[in-house]
């Protein structure tokens, strides 16, 4: 299997899974947040559907330099409602996924890079830069919106089989 088929199976996992965390956000429960330190719920929930347009960046660029100009000039989408942030979410893992079709498995060996300025972050392949920092980051924040849920009572969407909420259905 070439390392694009690879990544889409996993975003197309991935996808599936932060769905249906996302939509199960109630509305009323959007700018809610579990400490002062914290995001709250819209601004995490839109981080977790961000993070698939790194996807994008990471395959069509060498580099990401958060002192540049444009990242400093930059800012995220932010949507409104929680249809507004899933459908952010698809919008970007077809952008990504219409990218990685077309990469071969040299151009997704090459190296990229994440730095400020002269402070080197990660420089690794594209292919382990997108697992880190789109997937598994993504899992990572998806991890906290489902906390998030729980804590607010709100049931639980299973990720990897049934979650408590879904025993027995």
């Amino acid at each position: 299997m070439s390392f694009s088929k690879h990544l889409i199976a996993q975003v197309d996992a991935e996808l599936h899974a932060s769905r249906r965390v996302i939509e199960r956000i109630p509305e009323s429960m959007l700018e809610w947040a579990p400490h002062e330190k914290s995001m709250d719920a819209k601004t995490l929930a839109t981080h977790v559907a961000n993070l698939i347009s790194w996807g994008a960046m990471i395959a069509t660029t060498e580099e990401l330099d958060f002192q540049s100009d444009q990242m400093k000039n930059w800012s995220p989408p932010e949507p409104d409602t929680v249809e507004e942030i899933a459908e952010l979410l698809q919008t970007n893992v077809d952008q990504l996924k219409g990218i990685l079709e077309g990469m071969s498995d040299t151009e997704l060996q090459k190296p990229w890079v994440m730095r400020a300025g002269d402070q080197v972050y990660s420089s690794e392949s594209r292919i382990d830069q997108i697992s880190r920092w789109v997937i598994s980051h993504q899992v990572h924040h998806r991890g906290q919106l489902t906390v998030y849920l729980r804590m607010n009572d709100v049931p639980v969407p299973g990720i990897f089989g049934p979650s408590a909420d879904e025993q027995g259905t």
